[in-house]
């Protein structure tokens, strides 16, 4: 089924040429995700941060929330949403592992979440976080690909200009091309690249999606654009959209 998936794609082998069977920067550090609700007199800002999620998620409970759509489409297989964490970074367990809590906003106003936005990318801003030259082939690579250690909040460097901006410098590029497959990785590549490096990148995005060997939850088969640091167009992939919804992955 994923080869007949990517012979409809044009994307060629299921798995990219010369990649590695586990295609990740570092090993995964599981996180504790629970649910917390506080007032707006205990709330330290400090601790919060954006928190990205497919809106079919089932790792937190987005009954009754508010949250922003960071990305939708007509083809879409469902809409990527922001909520909110808490985490409290000088709380590190021996493991190296940091309680990441779900901060249910069900009972705050848009002038609330308004508030607690400007804060959490403030603290995603000054997330010591950085980006990483990924070597994704056994071979040396032909071009630059940027990635970042699997954590609760690598997704979300998407969300940060400041983290982009860095992205821009690595790559010596003016146009990226960003993957977030599945929550906790992402993927940059520049989008100057030639045409045979842009579907290579592709390649490994699709792989992502057609895959799940980091345990890791769906959050956008689409792929996003970003100049100056922010995003400026979004490529789609309906048909993986479409399997998505057929459920045959």
């Amino acid at each position: 089924m994923i080869q007949f998936l990517r012979n409809i794609l044009g994307l060629g082998p299921a798995e990219p040429t010369n990649l590695r069977k586990k295609p990740t920067a570092n090993t995964q550090a599981r996180t504790l995700e629970k649910e917390v609700i506080t007032d707006n007199l205990e709330m330290d800002y400090t601790m919060v941060y954006p928190y990205l999620v497919s809106k079919k998620t089932k790792e937190i409970d987005l009954t009754d929330d508010l949250v922003s759509v960071f990305y939708e489409s007509e083809d879409i297989y469902a809409p990527t949403v922001q909520a909110f964490v808490m985490m409290d970074k000088s709380k590190e367990h021996a493991n190296g592992e940091i309680d990441v809590f779900h901060l249910k906003t069900s009972n705050k106003t848009e002038k609330d979440f308004k508030k607690l936005d400007k804060h959490s990318i403030t603290n995603l801003d000054n997330l010591e976080l950085p980006f990483m030259y990924w070597d994704f082939t056994d071979e040396k690579n032909e071009y630059d690909i940027l990635s970042a250690r699997i954590t609760p909040l690598s997704s979300e460097k998407i969300l940060s200009r400041k983290h982009m901006l860095e992205a821009h410098k690595m790559l010596n590029s003016n146009e990226l091309l960003v993957s977030i497959p599945r929550k906790g990785l992402i993927y940059v590549c520049s989008y100057l690249l030639d045409t045979k490096h842009i579907y290579q990148f592709i390649d490994i995005h699709t792989y992502m999606i057609l895959t799940n060997k980091q345990n890791c939850e769906l959050l956008c088969e689409d792929l996003f654009v970003v100049k100056n640091g922010e995003i400026s167009n979004v490529i789609g992939l309906s048909q993986l959209s479409d399997k998505l919804r057929e459920g045959k992955l």
